[in-house]
């Protein structure tokens, strides 16, 4: 079980700068993702969520109507 206190962005939620990383590794790229960056999702595969709103890693967070939680 996970003592992180920290909220998860989506685990559909991906991003060109940590290609191929997993959800269970986001930890380690958080930090350093630039706010101009481009996100896509997984589900819709496009810029915008199932639920028509646009994702970013500000926006795809506990919730929101679309959000899956990462697995342990």
């Amino acid at each position: 079980m996970s003592t992180t206190t920290t909220k998860q962005p989506c685990q559909c939620l991906r991003t060109k700068n940590p290609y191929g990383a997993t959800p269970q590794n986001a930890d380690s790229w958080l930090p350093g993702i630039h706010m101009a960056t481009s996100y896509w999702c997984l589900r819709t595969m496009g810029p915008a969520g199932p639920d028509d709103h646009y994702v970013h890693l500000a926006r795809c967070m506990p919730g929101r109507a679309c959000y899956e939680q990462r697995e342990e």
